[in-house]
Parts: C-alpha cells; sequence; structure tokens
C-alpha cells in the first residue's frame, strides 16, 4: 500500500458535491487512510463562495469532535484580477464585464492566508481551472498551445503564492488538451514548475483522476506517473488526492497500480507535515 491519507476531498458545502462527513469518514477508514482532508471550493470571493468556506469549516469543527484524523483545507482556484477587483467592490460578480488588454489579465485567489487562518482553514490546494488570460476566455473554442501556455503561468503563481499548501492536479484539463501524450507539455516548463516548487517548499498531488481511463490514454496515464516520480525524486514530497465529489471511489488503488510500475514504494506518498499545517 503505497497510499495512506487523503488530502483532497469535496463535501455537500462545495456547490458541486454531494458527499457528507461521515460518508468520507466511512470511507476512510475502509481503505486504512491515517488522515483525509476536506478541501471545499472557493473559487471567487463573492458571499455565496465565502458562505461555502464556512459552512465547509463549521460542519468540519462539529465533526472532529469525534473524528480527530479529519483536517480543514481549501481549494483556491486562479481568477482574473479586474473580477476579483469588482467583486471585491460590489459584493458580486453579477454586472462584471472583462476588460479588453492586451497583455494577460494578473491573477488573484478568492481570500487572504490571514483570513483563511482565521476561519480555521490549515492548508490549501491551489489549481488551475480554467484560462484567466483573455477576456470570456471560457466561450472561446479549445487551444491547446494557448491553454498549455496559461497553465504554466497559473501554475507558476500557485507554485509561488504564500497561500498555497499543495499544487492541486497539476495539468488538469476539463477538454482532455494533452490527455492523449503528456509529452506535448514542454519539458522546460515543467521544470520551471518543479524548481519553483522545491524554492517555496509546496507539496504537489497526485490526483486520482490522472489515471481513470476517461479522456486519458493508457501512454499518457503511465507519463504522468513517471512525471510525478521525476518531482519526487527532485525532493518535492507528492500527496495523494481523490478529488471525490459525490461518490467516494477505490481511485488511490488505480493510482498505486501506476505508482509503483513508476518505481513508487511505501512511504514515497507523503502526509502534510504538522509545521507546514496553519
Amino acid at each position: 500500500m503505497l497510499i495512506h491519507s487523503d488530502w483532497h476531498i469535496h463535501s455537500e458545502a462545495s456547490y458541486d458535491a454531494t458527499l457528507t462527513l461521515q460518508q468520507i469518514a466511512d470511507s476512510a477508514q475502509k481503505y486504512g487512510f491515517r488522515k483525509v482532508g476536506i478541501t471545499d471550493h472557493l473559487n471567487f470571493n463573492d458571499e455565496k463562495f465565502r458562505n461555502d468556506l464556512k459552512t465547509s469549516v463549521k460542519i468540519v469543527r462539529e465533526f472532529q469532535k469525534n473524528c480527530s484524523f479529519m483536517i480543514q483545507g481549501v481549494e483556491l482556484t486562479p481568477i482574473e484580477k479586474p473580477e476579483f477587483d469588482h467583486i471585491a467592490k460590489t459584493g458580486t460578480r453579477e454586472g462584471y464585464i472583462a476588460p479588453v488588454q492586451s497583455a494577460p489579465y494578473a491573477i488573484e485567489l478568492g481570500q487572504t492566508k490571514q483570513e483563511l487562518m482565521a476561519q480555521g482553514v490549515r492548508y490549501a490546494i491551489g489549481a488551475a481551472h480554467w484560462r484567466v488570460d483573455v477576456p470570456n476566455a471560457k466561450a472561446l473554442e479549445p487551444d491547446r498551445d494557448a491553454c498549455i501556455k496559461e497553465w504554466y503561468r497559473q501554475q507558476m503563481y500557485l507554485a509561488c503564492d504564500e497561500r498555497v499548501t499543495i499544487l492541486g492536479h497539476p495539468w488538469w484539463s476539463s477538454k482532455g488538451l494533452w490527455y492523449e501524450d503528456f509529452s506535448v507539455i514542454p519539458r522546460s516548463m515543467n521544470m520551471d514548475i518543479a524548481a519553483a516548487l522545491k524554492e517555496n517548499h509546496k507539496y504537489v498531488e497526485c490526483n486520482a483522476h490522472f489515471f481513470r481511463p476517461t479522456k486519458k490514454t493508457e501512454k499518457f496515464r503511465c507519463q504522468y506517473a513517471e512525471f510525478l516520480r521525476e518531482l519526487h525524486e527532485m525532493g518535492i514530497p507528492v500527496t495523494y488526492g481523490s478529488d471525490s465529489h459525490s461518490e467516494y471511489k477505490d481511485g488511490h488503488l488505480l493510482a498505486e497500480k501506476y505508482l509503483t510500475a513508476a518505481g513508487f514504494k511505501d512511504g514515497d506518498i507523503v502526509e502534510l507535515k504538522e509545521e507546514d499545517l496553519w
């Protein structure tokens, strides 16, 4: 067994999840996990997402009275700075019009580290989910090269930001733009990200979704495990995240198959150290 904890789980407090904390705890005990982290989404700085995080903290705090192995985390998503500023000024995303500019938008995250800590959050996963470099990017036709460039930019930002404990699912793509052959990602980009992670003492996530066949070729899954192995050999600690939302599956078993083939041994997939928790 390589995986002994799960640091990326969404509860019913997330807008896109339905798992109860009891279901999560039961699954953790079933699979022999020592610790689990609840990382509900804080995608934007508006009232909806702030309240979702407050709900997450509240229910986790109550559940922790009888479940000491459950840790409060959060998942942060890069957003464009002009939209962040609009929300900060108006309190809502409504009425936002993306300004036209020649340079990519600056990046921001939903709350400061101090705000998160004050609520009881103990660590953060930072993960790229969509483009935030150009106006109305979600409506654009997928452009693999442009997305690779943008994911690289966001992941470099996250690898250097004080709020991020774990770089979540590096190179995840809802469109699966590079899921046939991971080598289309320039090695130089991965080495830059690795150097930033190491310099800033970050963890990197082994996410279960990368080892499921949907959209991903066998070649890609093997390559991705080898990518994680290289990061591990560079001294970057690797955590596991199931990224569960509505059902807790045994994704760690499939992940372990590919990780083992890439050379991982028991003890190589780590837990967050106490000194790295807030």
